[in-house]
């Protein structure tokens, strides 16, 4: 086809394009995909395989849409967050497909009539009505639209103008303000392993605080070690971000880091790319939730997902983009102020006295099949954001269903029914997990999903997924892009807490299973399973507390407990099973559907908590 000779000339020019891909084609040219985010380029969601949407049902729209988003997020690692419609055609029905989706449709300012035929001359005169703000049509087919980039390159620049990244906030072309430049070579390579170095020079007139640089790897190469920088992943898309010693790059100057790894065929790194990250959100946010860092902002499923950051002046905006989830807003410490599915806003926290405060936002709600988006913490005028607060020393995980969730644990009937439903009643926030770890100053991180079970959800429901099927995922249901494992995570902890929907409900005919029995050999399986798991992932170190209520009538608890003793016996000194004795408690379950209330959330993280601090931890 015709894009690589288009992507070559837009590197040569100068220029970067957001490239709204067919997903059918990223699915056959998987490392066509790949290249275009190696040489800078953004990537759009342009439907499967680019039928008359308007034309389609609901349910269709839906397919043509998730298909090419899960397959862009599992070529690039990145899921888009732009869509533009096949045809330009697009009514209220699509929209809403799309903003389930979190995608902002993009339609066209000029269109360059590429594929009406149009001369070279004609393309570059029609690039020419755009003004500051504009996205222009074009396609990577034609052969004159490849002609006609070095001469649209020539009018952007005789008119103060770039080629802009289109901003999913307003739908405008904003300009990336990108920086600093990379250069990968290979030092040497023997036997299948590979020693290489990149060079990061700051392009940019004004000293670089901070650099990040995106490795595009081949199929088959795997990343072993970085030196002089912190890498996220090891294979696929590899992001490497500088150190104390080398993050500051003065202009026109360079700094490098090295790497090492292991390859299958020639190639070790396809392509690189270098941004500055001053502007991205992590840079003055600290989250230890699972977020997709999407640089201008971020997104998230996973209920009790958690941002702090620290500001100084008389006021902060925290800027949003979701109209499904509830949040808990907290200045300096005090009473947080709760958000009812704020959608695409900037909410405003003002009137606070000079100085230096801090901020943090908290998830309260889950949303399996929706992702919140989070896009920083701006300063009131005369003020500014600062760098966010340190990471704390101990760091908890808590893996569960509704209890852990908090789902309803905010209301004081077990019929939420007049008082909103469950969403307005939960708090995640304010669960056993988040207040165990507040009360270790520790940091945590929610992996929960009410009704979801070790092997069977709740009544049977949902059959052939479970807990373990979403456990890995950044965006559960609304993605299926792996999550990378932060270098800087490494719970010294680990909560478990499954079973409830497994046993709390009898056994439907149909279901996969004659007997308890069979089930409960399934569940045993699937635990010692999912733990092996655990302790591939976080190493020997790592203490796991498995957790039970009581069940009467069933086998939830002799099975926890076998499976203690099974770890035990391998070796694995560091699984323990916690019960919570509802009666010794005292718990009510006065939350909604019979689930814990405020009451006993924290009768739950006295207990939890009183157990953490007899484990012999290394905090």
């Amino acid at each position: 086809g015709n894009t690589p000779a288009l992507l070559a000339a837009l590197r040569t020019a100068g220029l970067r394009a957001t490239m709204f891909n067919v997903g059918q084609n990223v699915e056959a040219y998987p490392d066509l995909t790949r290249q275009q985010v190696a040489v800078g380029m953004w990537i759009g969601d342009h439907s499967w395989d680019h039928p008359h949407m308007t034309q389609l049902t609901a349910e269709q729209q839906t397919a043509q849409i998730s298909r090419t988003q899960d397959v862009i997020a599992r070529v690039t690692g990145a899921t888009p967050r732009l869509f533009r419609p096949p045809y330009l055609e697009t009514d209220d029905e699509l929209r809403a497909v799309q903003r389930r989706h979190g995608l902002t449709e993009i339609n066209a300012d000029v269109d360059s009539q590429d594929w009406n035929n149009a001369t070279a001359d004609q393309i570059a005169a029609k690039a020419r009505q755009l003004r500051s703000g504009d996205v222009i049509l074009m396609h990577d087919w034609p052969a004159n639209t490849v002609q006609a980039i070095p001469r649209i390159a020539a009018d952007l620049r005789e008119r103060g103008l770039c080629a802009g990244k289109i901003s999913p906030v307003t739908g405008r072309a904003v300009a990336p303000g990108n920086t600093c430049a990379a250069a990968y070579r290979t030092i040497s390579a023997r036997d299948g392993a590979f020693r290489g170095k990149v060079v990061v020079t700051n392009t940019g007139t004004t000293p670089l605080d901070g650099w990040r640089v995106t490795l595009t790897l081949p199929a088959g190469v795997r990343i072993s070690a970085v030196r002089s920088g912190v890498a996220t992943g090891t294979t696929g898309t590899v992001t490497v971000t500088g150190t104390r010693h080398n993050s500051a790059v003065r202009p026109g100057r360079s700094t490098t880091f090295g790497l090492t790894g292991t390859r299958t065929g020639d190639e070790a790194v396809a392509g690189v790319t270098c941004t500055d990250p001053s502007g991205d959100t992590l840079a003055h946010a600290r989250t230890t939730g699972r977020v997709e860092d999407l640089g201008d902002s971020v997104r998230y499923t996973w209920p009790g997902v958690t941002f702090e950051g620290r500001f100084q002046g008389t006021g902060v905006g925290i800027k949003l983009n979701d109209a499904a989830n509830d949040y808990d807003v907290q200045i300096d410490g005090v009473a947080p102020v709760t958000l009812r599915t704020p959608g695409r806003t900037t909410h405003w926290v003002t009137g606070l006295g000079g100085g230096v405060h801090t901020v943090r936002l908290a998830k309260r709600t889950e949303s399996p099949w929706t992702p919140g988006e989070f896009g920083g913490f701006v300063a009131a005028p005369g003020g500014r954001v600062l760098a966010p607060p340190a990471a704390r020393a101990r760091q908890i995980e808590f893996i569960g269903d509704s209890w852990t969730a908090g789902y309803g644990n905010m209301s004081t009937s077990r019929d939420c029914s007049a008082s909103g439903g469950i969403n307005p009643n939960s708090n995640a926030d304010q669960a056993f997990g988040a207040l165990t770890a507040r009360t270790l100053n520790a940091d945590h991180q929610l992996t929960a999903w009410s009704g979801l079970g070790m092997v069977r959800n709740y009544n049977g429901g949902s059959p052939g997924t479970d807990f373990r099927t979403y456990y890995d995922r950044t965006l559960q249901a609304a993605g299926t892009a792996a999550w990378q494992l932060p270098k800087a995570w490494r719970p010294q902890v680990v909560v478990v807490g499954l079973g409830i929907n497994d046993f709390s409900t009898p056994l439907n005919p149909g279901e996969p299973w004659a007997d308890t029995a069979a089930l409960a050999a399934d569940f045993r399986a699937a635990y010692l399973g999912f733990l092996a798991k655990l302790r591939l992932r976080y190493g020997p170190g790592t203490f796991i507390v498995l957790t039970y209520p009581t069940m009467s009538g069933t086998p939830l608890a002799d099975l926890v407990e076998q499976v203690v003793r099974e770890r035990s016996s391998q070796g694995d000194r560091r699984v323990s099973a916690l019960h919570y004795d509802n009666d010794a408690l005292g718990l009510d379950l006065l939350g909604c559907d019979w689930h814990p209330s405020l009451h006993d959330h924290r009768l739950l993280a006295g207990a939890l908590g009183r157990f953490i601090v007899t484990l012999p931890v290394r905090w």
